[in-house]
């Protein structure tokens, strides 16, 4: 029996949480999917999936604009497009998020970054 194997795949979320990503260095992935989803407590919200991981991130209203203002409105233009993924700092719920940037010279080290909705 091998019990040299990664056991963090079973307590693994569905969804991609910031807690998942490491601070340092960002998650490069690529736009596999985009759908809308009705979630009970959350009403409907935007999920993407990606070809690298096979967990797959509900958007908030900042990063939904995040997405917007790299890609533009039409969902369907997201697709095949690269990002980062990296965990920051925020304000909002003392919690933290998880930031996406469009070029990988352009994730911050450290940042801090204020999120007013979620």
């Amino acid at each position: 029996m091998n019990a040299n194997f990664d056991v963090s795949k079973f307590v693994r979320s569905k969804y991609l949480k910031a807690s998942d990503l490491d601070r340092r260095k960002p998650l490069r992935v690529t736009v596999q999917g985009v759908d809308e989803r009705e979630f009970p407590e959350q009403g409907t919200k935007v999920v993407l999936s990606f070809l690298e991981i096979d967990q797959g991130m509900i958007l908030n209203v900042t990063q939904v604009r995040t997405m917007i203002a790299l890609f533009g409105v039409q969902a369907g233009i997201w697709r095949g497009q690269r990002l980062n993924l990296t965990q920051v700092a925020s304000n909002y719920q003392g919690k933290p998020t998880i930031l996406i940037t469009e070029n990988e010279a352009s994730a911050p080290d450290s940042a801090e970054v204020v999120f007013g909705e979620n």
